[in-house]
């Protein structure tokens, strides 16, 4: 079978779907990405055939135009379709394409490949409910933002309009989308591979000074992929501050960049340097440690003793899971995609995200250990197994796949 990828930043939440097509499966594979390199590439795919769009596409300007994101997406849309052409008439066309509707880039490729079973991946819809956009800031928003917000779903919008099926990865994310839609978005689970994410009592991490850390020490992890308000940067480090200050071995892996990758200051250092500015942490035991490979984050989450994982009601990252499987005392924000995996003393404790003094109390009862922080953390493990495991997921999207396959076009 011919299956095609259609992701900005291939693979992202594609990588083990393709990976299994390719050496499982034994399916011819391409992709189609958009070239571009920043904090959100992820490592590539050995032996699925990469094709590059919007390359011809002008660079934007720096002024702020109401429309600029919609001519991107049908520029981006367009480009996509014309590539797409190119291989049908070298002959190669797909049996499946598998899209990601973030930037809308596949709207147009049914146009090129019309036989073609399109399975839309939804990660995301912009609302203008208070709970989506008024969380970090209360403040009405003028009519021109909400505009604005909305006009950032044109491009998904024009994406699902071909989908074949529509898929979610959990059911927080599936609710953002508009009534109309949701019953037909499947949930499917993107994965965690249970073995590579697995507890080890003794792992240890070594940190740039060459001193080692493990389980035993007092280290508090915390894993984004920038400085992000939305993932709760200044809390956790206001939070981290109170910690420090009345225990002397507190230490904290921090990953990740500094960069905001959401909302305002979007693309700017700026949070991240406020931040710090007004925070009073040992920078002696807080190490920000960038971005790391898989196998070194994944030491630093079998050292934990307390995992923080902050979010606004918003897309729930990888890493939450990935540390729940690994059998981290995770302290989550008491959001909507935090509590869809996580019951409080349960798997994990939950805390406000707007209150450090309740992160620092969260955070001390778990690097306080006892039995039910090691009852916690096997349980959240046990929850990843029966809810996310690479197996689980894998089945879920062969078992919707077979079903799209045996629907008449």
């Amino acid at each position: 079978m011919r299956i095609a990828f259609v992701h900005q930043y291939f693979p992202g939440q594609f990588a083990r779907l393709a990976k299994h097509f390719l050496d499982e499966a034994k399916h011819d594979v391409i992709a189609f990405h958009r070239g571009l390199r920043d904090g959100r590439s992820s490592d590539p795919v050995d032996g699925v055939r990469l094709i590059e769009y919007g390359e011809e596409i002008p660079p934007e300007r720096n002024e702020k135009r109401a429309l600029a994101g919609t001519e991107r997406f049908i520029r981006e849309a367009v480009s996509l379709a014309r590539k797409a052409d190119t291989l049908r008439q070298e002959g190669w066309v797909p049996d499946v394409v598998y899209s990601h509707t973030g930037w809308g880039s596949a709207a147009y490729l049914h146009d090129a490949f019309p036989e073609a079973k399109f399975i839309k991946y939804c990660e995301w819809f912009f609302n203008n409910t208070p709970e989506s956009t008024q969380f970090l800031n209360p403040a009405p928003r003028p009519i021109g933002i909400r505009i604005g917000t909305s006009l950032m779903n044109l491009p998904i919008l024009g994406d699902l309009a071909a989908g074949d099926l529509l898929i979610a990865p959990t059911e927080f994310q599936k609710s953002q989308f508009p009534a109309s839609i949701r019953p037909s978005i499947e949930v499917a689970p993107d994965g965690v591979n249970m073995e590579f994410f697995s507890p080890e009592p003794a792992a240890t991490f070594s940190l740039p000074d060459g001193r080692k850390l493990a389980r035993n020490d007092r280290v508090v992890t915390y894993v984004a992929r920038g400085a992000d308000p939305f993932r709760g940067f200044k809390p956790f480090m206001d939070a981290l501050a109170l910690l420090q200050a009345r225990d002397p071995l507190v230490e904290a892996l921090i990953l990740g960049d500094r960069t905001v990758y959401y909302g305002a200051g979007h693309g700017t250092e700026d949070h991240f340097h406020e931040v710090m500015k007004s925070v009073a942490i040992d920078p002696s035991r807080t190490h920000f440690l960038g971005k790391l490979d898989y196998a070194a984050y994944r030491d630093v989450l079998r050292i934990s003793s307390a995992h923080v994982y902050l979010t606004v009601p918003f897309v729930l990252s990888w890493s939450m899971l990935e540390s729940m499987a690994t059998g981290c005392a995770v302290i989550g924000s008491d959001t909507a995609p935090v509590r869809e995996f996580i019951r409080d003393r349960e798997n994990g404790l939950l805390a406000n995200f707007f209150d450090p003094q309740n992160i620092a109390a969260r955070i001390e009862e778990a690097l306080n250990g006892g039995p039910e922080i090691e009852a916690m953390r096997s349980n959240a493990r046990r929850t990843i197994e029966e809810r996310w495991a690479a197996e689980l997921a894998l089945a879920r999207h062969s078992e919707l796949l077979a079903r799209v396959l045996a629907q008449p076009k």
